[in-house]
């Protein structure tokens, strides 16, 4: 676990902003699986997501953020849009959380705003974009839903 606080102040501060609560809990619960390994038929958040553990979500913002959107992320670390807002090519305001087999990313919108926290999708040829989650909790409960209904299946 202390490697995991270690790659999560790394990416505190080189993202600069606050995380939620929520996905910090998470990955104290939960660092993630090795999304690298090859074993990617285990579908363990929903639309095919696996979830990052600390470590990849920094290896994954810093691969990203070397290609800011022009028309959000300015040179002094600020943001022109509000959290929620879509973008292209990546929002450096935006932590990865989740990779999809065919490339795509979870993340977490750190903008500010209403929508602060909000779970969104990101594409290289999209860009980052609104999901059907509002929060990490929603993905939370989504699963424990899906958990309880086999359960009494």
């Amino acid at each position: 676990m202390e490697a995991t606080w270690q790659h999560l102040e790394r990416l505190r501060t080189r993202v600069g902003l606050e995380l939620p609560p929520e996905l910090l809990a998470w990955w104290a619960l939960m660092d993630g699986v090795d999304d690298q390994a090859g074993n990617r038929s285990v579908e363990l958040l929903p639309k095919g997501y696996l979830p990052l553990s600390v470590a990849r979500a920094e290896e994954e913002y810093a691969r990203q953020s070397r290609y800011p959107d022009p028309d959000c992320c300015t040179p002094e670390g600020t943001h022109l849009k509000q959290a929620g807002a879509t973008g292209f090519p990546y929002c450096t305001a935006v932590i990865p959380i989740g990779r999809a087999i065919d490339g795509g990313l979870l993340c977490v919108d750190l903008r500010q705003g209403e929508h602060h926290g909000r779970v969104m999708e990101w594409y290289a040829s999209e860009g980052i974009y609104d999901s059907d989650w509002a929060s990490v909790t929603e993905i939370l409960d989504e699963i424990a839903e899906r958990l309880d209904d086999r359960g009494t299946s």
